[in-house]
């Protein structure tokens, strides 16, 4: 079962779907780099604070005042990092999901894209696993919908 883009809105809406789900490929891997963020922005923080408790010395009120410093930017660091990797991936998640199933986007990239996220949200019990067994069970049967383009010819991989 072929699905064929007959006029120019369903084409439209297919070009949005794209965009959508080029978005959301991208917003689900870029928390990766907000969360190195919070990884590496305390470590660097603690690093440097320590760096700076030999510098002072014997002088403990500057030594705890310079340690107390870098302890509030290391903490600010991880909850910046922390933070923005959830709303990419939250806004990610949407992004996919209305190329999907609003927008009915298919091409053979996002299937594989649909199916290893799928994969990997069924490990996030409870939210995830709902939504990764929601996609699997939806993109599973209509595989063949995601190898033709808009005239319901065979795509090349």
């Amino acid at each position: 079962m072929h699905r064929k883009y007959t006029n120019k809105t369903d084409h439209r809406k297919m070009k949005n779907g794209r965009k959508l789900a080029l978005w959301g490929a991208c917003l689900q891997i870029a928390p990766v780099f907000a969360l190195l963020v919070a990884i590496l922005g305390p470590a660097i923080s603690i690093f440097a604070s320590f760096s700076q408790l030999t510098e002072f010395g014997q002088n403990a009120q500057e030594s705890s005042d310079a340690l107390a410093s870098n302890m509030s930017i290391a903490m600010s660091l991880t909850a910046i990092g922390i933070i923005a990797a959830f709303i990419g991936l939250f806004l990610g998640l949407i992004c996919l999901l209305v190329a999907l199933f609003s927008h009915r986007y298919r091409a053979p990239w996002f299937f594989w894209f649909m199916t290893i996220y799928s994969l990997f949200s069924l490990l996030a019990f409870p939210v995830g696993t709902v939504i990764g067994i929601i996609v699997l069970v939806h993109i599973i049967p209509r595989k063949e919908e995601f190898w033709c383009d808009q005239d319901g010819a065979e795509q090349p991989i």
